[in-house]
């Protein structure tokens, strides 16, 4: 991070020069993002000791860099912030620059998409835009939007508004304090002198001691029928068992984003998807959820799957349907599984 006049940037690692032992090839809360298996990334030195990732990238999608998802940067709802990036592209190649908008827990909120052109020698190009209600936290992706060579060098983000920081509640909104402490509340209330107050009320009752054998309690549930007990008292439980049911599909995560199949999950009690990555190359995986399996919604925040790894997955959210979303900077074997309990 680092400080432009009175803006504070954001971004973690934003000139791209720190470096993790676990990732010695690229710089430290990026990923590569996009592209397809003829998109080469290189994190590569520049004069003055600064370093920056060049991006060949003759065919295919759009191929960038994006936050990975522990450096997301803390961000409030309704707050304008500006976005730069410092880059040059060759050949009058178009770049592009993303913006994903989250709730305090993960989930996507808003995203942003800006055009820009930059020219053959570093030049930051900068938007301006606004979080939508319900953020939490945000992300930025910058690359080249179609065939070409891009540097990236750098990528900032400062909020314009508020200046300050502001506490922010477990939604992300703005954190209001009404009164400083609980005891306010308790505290008891002084009247200026005594109120009187007159009960006047008539009891019928006929009040004896309850024995076992004379008396006892009915409970009802839903139907006319009380819950059934034994001689002593003890209710009668019947457990009720339960189903298993399993999906597997076999599925290679590409630059283009894909989905599996929808699952009508509407009769399982609980149910998770697990993914297992059978490749070298990570990939991006995400739960989908909806009502009617044409509309679709984030039902959990999009999760990276390392070569040789295995992710599970459940959603917050209730709805019929649900299916996992994939992609990959390169071609990767999937194993994705949907258990559930009936």
């Amino acid at each position: 991070m680092g400080v432009t006049g009175h803006l504070l940037n954001q971004v973690y690692n934003s000139d791209l020069r720190l470096v993790r032992e676990t990732q010695p090839d690229f710089p430290d809360g990026w990923l590569q993002v996009g592209g397809d298996k003829n998109t080469v990334w290189e994190w590569v030195d520049v004069a003055s000791g600064r370093r920056a990732i060049a991006i060949h990238h003759p065919s295919g999608p759009p191929a960038g860099v994006v936050q990975a998802m522990e450096v997301a940067i803390a961000a409030g709802e309704l707050q304008r912030w500006e976005a730069r990036v410092n880059m040059a592209a060759a050949g009058g190649a178009t770049g592009y620059l993303r913006v994903y908008m989250s709730t305090p827990a993960g989930y996507l909120v808003g995203r942003l998409e800006f055009i820009l052109n930059p020219g053959p020698e570093p030049e930051t190009l900068s938007r301006i835009f606004t979080t939508p209600a319900g953020t939490g936290s945000l992300r930025l992706e910058a690359g080249i939007a179609g065939p070409g060579e891009a540097v990236i060098h750098s990528v900032e983000a400062f909020r314009l508004y508020p200046l300050r920081a502001l506490r922010l509640d477990e939604k992300g909104r703005l954190f209001v304090r009404h009164v400083q402490t609980v005891e306010e509340i308790l505290k008891p209330v002084r009247l200026a002198g005594p109120i009187p107050v007159n009960v006047k009320a008539t009891v019928a009752a006929d009040i004896r001691n309850l024995t076992p054998d004379r008396d006892g309690v009915r409970i009802y549930g839903s139907s006319p029928v009380p819950l059934a007990t034994t001689g002593d008292g003890t209710a009668m439980v019947q457990v009720a068992g339960s189903s298993f049911y399993e999906f597997t599909e076999y599925v290679t995560a590409t630059a283009s984003a894909a989905a599996t199949a929808a699952r009508d999950v509407s009769r399982l009690r609980l149910f998770s998807f697990a993914i297992l990555n059978s490749g070298s190359v990570p990939a991006l995986v995400q739960m989908e959820v909806s009502p009617d399996g044409s509309h679709w919604a984030a039902g959990t925040p999009e999760q990276q799957v390392e070569g040789g790894g295995l992710v599970a997955l459940a959603s917050y959210f209730f709805l019929r349907y649900a299916r996992i979303v994939y992609r990959a900077a390169a071609a990767t074997p999937l194993t994705i599984w949907l258990q559930g309990q009936g």
